[in-house]
């Protein structure tokens, strides 16, 4: 662990240091509360051992500082000769985590630091599965795609992105043709295969890491195209139509195909879409109308 002393004694910052060292740590000793927030901004501590009586700025107004500027937890233990139940008090509402009175022995010391160290492998692998639930929340169980809720976080970031850097987003809105009428005569298994292999299509299709698919409800799919003008999200639908053609999943029930095939609606952020909620309804108009021309086709939305 890397473990940052401070201390205003010089003494004091070589004996404790001497003890880290002995435990097998790191010991980086400052003094006062300017070196010590530039070390903790370098990202690279594992735990502080903070003094209390140090002049300019004490240890529980430096422990506050560290936890306004730092949210991230990492432990933070006071050595200090003033064993009073006020100073340990207050030294636990200023966000420290335990107390340790000098002249602190070692073999308590390396206990202390043991105990800190497990309890931060122990957060590491509590942050690293709430983060993978998180990643898992997020993404669509059958096609294994973005959902409805990854959708959401890719948007907003997209829309962000593209308004710093003035350019166009690009959103197109694929909906399976005839789908209600393939699941009826087929039945929800086979749709359920149905949606996953035209799901994989897609995602094969989009050849940009910056390009995100998403299944937005039942049979209909999303695609975020950032930095793409609507020339090129015309011409990445019609690449998908094509796509979805040559693999051929039977539907001898649709009207306009032998095969599956999909109708794609596409808006861009030139089309005058103040939020994201316009340009997802923008591009379900143009959906809404290239069924109209009679499917297995893409339109852009024009705004009339």
């Amino acid at each position: 662990m890397n473990i940052l002393v401070v201390d205003d004694n010089n003494f004091i910052r070589q004996v404790v240091s001497a003890m880290i060292i002995d435990s097998g740590h790191v010991a980086i000793p400052v003094d006062g509360h300017v070196p010590a927030l530039a070390e903790l901004n370098k990202g690279t501590l594992d735990l502080v051992l903070m003094d209390i009586e140090m002049p300019e700025v004490d240890g529980f107004e430096l422990t506050k500082m560290m936890r306004e500027a730092h949210p991230q937890w990492f432990p933070i233990i006071f050595l200090s000769s003033n064993d009073s139940e006020e100073y340990l008090t207050k030294g636990i509402d200023a966000g420290g985590d335990d107390y340790l009175t000098k002249p602190v022995k070692q073999v308590i010391l390396s206990a202390k630091i043991r105990a800190m160290e497990r309890i931060v492998q122990m957060k590491g692998a509590l942050d690293r599965a709430n983060k993978q639930l998180e990643i898992l929340s997020s993404i669509d169980p059958l096609t294994q795609i973005l959902n409805r809720r990854g959708l959401e976080d890719v948007l907003a970031s997209a829309w962000q992105s593209n308004r710093r850097q003035e350019a166009e987003l690009s959103l197109l809105m694929l909906d399976i043709d005839f789908f209600k009428l393939y699941n009826d005569n087929y039945g929800h298994p086979q749709g359920d295969k149905c949606l996953t292999q035209v799901a994989d299509v897609l995602n094969k299709t989009l050849n940009r890491t910056t390009d995100s698919l998403a299944r937005y409800g039942g049979e209909e799919f999303v695609i975020v195209m950032p930095f793409t003008p609507v020339e090129g999200a015309r011409f990445k639908a019609q690449e998908l139509i094509l796509a979805l053609q040559k693999i051929n999943i039977k539907h001898e029930y649709s009207s306009i195909s032998p095969f599956v095939t999909v109708s794609i609606g596409i808006a861009t952020t030139n089309d005058g879409a103040s939020n994201i909620s316009e340009l997802i309804k923008q591009a379900d108009i143009a959906l809404y109308e290239a069924k109209e021309k009679g499917r297995n086709c893409s339109q852009v939305f024009q705004n009339k």
